[in-house]
């Protein structure tokens, strides 16, 4: 496999990704900013054969953004990133941009993800996983 025509095909997936997620959102308000749903999809099978794992998120009502602290919480819409735990971890990394989560270099077999939505003051607003297995 050619190792630059891989990392353009990862490119342009993860382009189209962002491009529909666009295309979801374009006409949205800021809708009801007492809910925050969180939609996870299962990884991208394609290039979860070639121990890629790429897991497209969106969420509804909260700005993904890298802003933090309590000034940050009380904007409109809502801002917020997601706190991501692997395989039941007892520590997390904060995901700040709607782009999807990429992952690589993992063992083969399952694996778990959670993603938690959290707002600017790391208050966890709801959470989902996403369970798969590299092969």
């Amino acid at each position: 496999m050619n190792p630059a025509r891989f990392c353009l095909g990862i490119v342009f997936t993860l382009w189209c990704i962002n491009a529909a997620q666009g295309a979801e959102h374009s006409g949205h308000g800021t809708g009801d900013q007492t809910s925050a749903p969180l939609s996870v999809s299962d990884p991208i099978a394609p290039l979860l054969l070639k121990g890629v794992v790429v897991i497209p998120f969106r969420s509804e009502s909260v700005k993904i953004a890298p802003l933090y602290g309590e000034a940050a919480a009380q904007v409109v819409p809502r801002l917020g990133h997601l706190h991501v735990t692997l395989d039941s971890a007892s520590w997390h990394w904060v995901h700040a941009d709607d782009g999807p989560i990429v992952l690589q270099g993992l063992s083969s077999g399952k694996h778990q993800l959670t993603l938690e939505l959290a707002d600017a003051a790391h208050r966890i607003l709801t959470s989902r996983t996403v369970e798969f297995i590299v092969p």
